[in-house]
Order: C-alpha cells, then structure tokens, then sequence
C-alpha cells in the first residue's frame, strides 16, 4: 500500500531585516517600495569599499539584546540573535507556546552562514616574526571574541532554538551559500510530507557585514561600491546595475502537517506544495550561463508539488543585482514557462533588504506566503533603465494587486548551488460523503 503524501501548511512567520523586527511592519514596507539600504554604521567598516548595505538598525539590535539578556555573552552575536528572534516570533504567530508532550516531534531545520573571520582575533596572536602564535593563542583563547567563528560554529542558532523552546525532534544546519535558506525550508517540507515530524521551525539566519565579509564579495567582482544613493544601490534586472548589495537579518517560518495544525486550530498562511535543488557543476563563482541549474530545480519543483507552468502568479526572484544572475535566472524562468513566462509577477525583495546570503532564501520565503495569503505583489525598486537582456514583468517600482493561486521562491548559490519551493493557496479538502 502506498502512503499518502501529507500536507505542509505554514501557520507562523517571523523577520529580522534592514526594514523592521515586525512581520507586518516589513510586510507594509515592502508594499511601499522602501528601502532599507544605507550607508553601513558600524566603525569597523568604515573604510570599507563597500558602504551601502541592508544593515539591521542599531535600536532595533539593541531591542534584540534586551530581549535575549540571558543568553551566554559567547552567543549573543548577531547571527545568533536574529535567529533566535525571528524563531520565538515565529512560533508566538503559530500559537505555540508550549511544545507539551509532542515535543519529540517538532524539530529545527535553519540555514546560517559560516560565521566570521575577525581580523583582531588573528593579529592579537601573530607574534615579532609574523607568524601564528599558537602555544599563546591556546592560553589566551577566552579572549577571543564572541562572534568569532572560532566560539560560534553555524550550528549555534539551530542548537539554541531547539533549547530555548523545546523542539527535541530533527536538528540540522544547512551551509551552502545563497541556497541555504530555501534549502532548509525543502529539507523541513519533506521531513513532513512523509511523517517524520510534526512540526518544524525553518528558515535562514546570516550576517557577513564586517570588513572581511564586505572585502570578501569585491574581490569576487560581485558587491556594489557605490558611495552615492544608496538606497538605490541595489537595482535587480536594470541595465545600469552595480553589483549584489549585502544585507543582514533572519527569515523564519513554521511548518506543520495539516492535520497536526488544524487540531490546534492554527491559522493556516498557505500550503508548501513543492521542492527542487540542483548544482550547476560548472564553476565556483558564476552560474550556468544558460541557467541550467536553476531550470532544472524550478522544473523539479513544479513537478514535486504537481503543478503546471500556467500555475503560477508570482515568482520571487533571486534577483541578486549582477549581471551574471539576472540574465541567467531570466534564462531559465523563460526556459521553464516558455509562453506563460510574460504573464508571471516576478520581484526581488532584495532591492529593498539586500542580500542576506546563507539567509536570503527565509525573508522571501516569508514575503512570498504572505502574497499567497494576500494577493499582493511587493515591487522591485530602483527598476528605471530596461536591460534588454531581463526583458520580464518584473513589477517595477509599484506594488501589485493580483490573485496569486501559486508562487515559487528561488535561490541560486555561489558554487552553483540551487533550489526553488513552490506555495499555493490553502484549501481544505472536503471529506468524501
């Protein structure tokens, strides 16, 4: 006999962005097209070359410190606390205040970056030669720094939200690049779908702007150095785009078998109906020019959640603002839904909070369930000068109203990682009479 697939729903969300700590308040924003990028605050970064990026505001870490007071100083670094935010916002809008006796059940799936490399930390040790100190190093160790990637494994904000809130079930940590997010989102779907968990919180956690991080994407060719408007720094699919803008914050969203959520009479945003990841497997810094990669895992997940290329409304874009990734992912999106892909919505959130990295994937994932829910389009700004190239509906500049049955969420990763998630509209089946 073969079982029946179970249904996904989410019944809770939850933001960290350049744009608010709010669901509802990032929701309003993005509507009204604004941008939370701005020249970078932190001193460290002064003189970096890369000054315009979606940095989470100083009162609102503040806001997150207060909150988590308690948590060891070691893992109060922001990646951490943007995680551990958005998680108990995420689980307080689905209702779950007590995981009870079915905790075995509820697990963690999240993405987070690597962690960071912090300059001080290597040269407090680097001895009157130039070279490592290591027998120094092992006895002054507590002194390194709290956010340093050396106390704060990836694995950190995973392993405290399933402390702080009880998910005893599946834990895991997913590490591959820009893919991560909606990598983790797929895993926890399928975890579901098949019954080895009741509930689980999924979702990207990230932040990479410190000196090393923001170097790290211009010697790639990759990042914006624009110094001047920056708020319009960011400019996916336009002609006189500049390079990926870095942002930073936390995307989380809690997923439940259906009948697990209706028994406790959760509210239901929508239904994950589909999951596919590929690897181009063909170079480190660039994509497939042809998109192959991230055909192949839109078509996988069309095909996982049963859905027709004249099923889709609206697709979030990676839309990361190069070159090398907005024509490709215009490709593939045409390759894909051939006569239907001028007739598709497609927007970048990240024009508005920038490139949240291993992260990137929750927050859209996020915006994309609440256009689901609520037959809005967020717009993507600084859209001015066409490229012939990106020659789609990309909603410039204006929100949309448009009923959205079904949506995809991309994300293309260095290294050619890819995945895509598909949602649609929630609708109870009725019982057979």
């Amino acid at each position: 006999m073969i079982n029946k697939r179970k249904r996904v729903v989410v019944t809770g969300l939850g933001l960290v962005t350049a744009l608010g700590l709010d669901v509802e308040e990032n929701w309003q924003r993005v509507l009204a097209g604004t941008s939370g990028i701005d020249r970078v605050a932190r001193h460290s970064a002064a003189k970096s070359p890369v000054q315009g990026v979606g940095e989470v505001k100083g009162s609102d870490w503040k806001k997150l410190q207060e909150e988590f007071n308690e948590v060891a100083p070691v893992e109060r670094e922001r990646r951490t606390l943007f995680a551990l935010w958005a998680a108990q916002r995420a689980l307080r809008d689905a209702g779950v205040t007590d995981t009870g006796t079915e905790r075995g059940r509820y697990g963690v799936v999240l993405a987070a970056g690597l962690g960071i490399n912090r300059l001080e930390d290597i040269q407090r040790w680097i001895d009157t030669g130039k070279r490592f100190d290591f027998v120094r190093f092992g006895k002054d160790y507590q002194k390194v720094h709290g956010e340093s990637i050396m106390r704060n494994n990836s694995n950190r904000p995973s392993a405290l939200i399933a402390t702080r809130f009880g998910l005893h079930g599946m834990n895991c940590t997913v590490t591959s690049a820009c893919a991560s997010a909606t990598q983790a989102i797929g895993i926890g779907f399928r975890a579901i779908r098949r019954g080895d968990a009741d509930l689980i919180v999924v979702g990207g956690s990230d932040s990479m702007l410190n000196p090393v991080g923001l170097v790290f994407f211009v010697l790639l060719g990759a990042a914006s150095t624009a110094s001047e408007n920056l708020p319009a720094s960011c400019r996916p699919f336009d002609r006189k785009r500049s390079g990926l803008v870095m942002g930073e914050g936390a995307g989380i969203a809690v997923m439940e078998e259906e009948s697990h959520a209706i028994k406790r009479g959760a509210r239901i945003y929508g239904e994950v109906a589909g999951y596919g990841s590929s690897l181009d497997a063909y170079q480190i810094t660039a994509p497939h020019p042809h998109g192959r990669g991230a055909e192949h895992a839109m078509r996988r997940a069309l095909q996982d959640g049963g859905l027709c290329a004249n099923d889709i409304d609206y697709i979030n874009a990676h839309g990361t603002s190069t070159k090398l990734n907005d024509a490709m992912e215009t490709i593939a999106i045409k390759n894909v839904f051939q006569e239907h892909a001028p007739g598709i919505a497609i927007s970048s959130s990240k024009s508005m909070i920038g490139h949240l990295l291993a992260a990137s994937g929750g927050p859209e994932f996020v915006y994309t369930m609440l256009s689901i829910q609520r037959d809005e389009i967020h717009p993507t700004i600084n859209f001015t000068n066409p490229d012939p190239r990106c020659d789609l509906d990309y909603v410039p500049n204006v929100k949309r109203t448009k009923t959205v049955r079904a949506a995809l969420s991309n994300s293309f990763g260095f290294g050619g990682q890819n995945a895509s998630i598909v949602v649609k509209k929630y609708q109870r089946e009725r019982p057979c009479a």
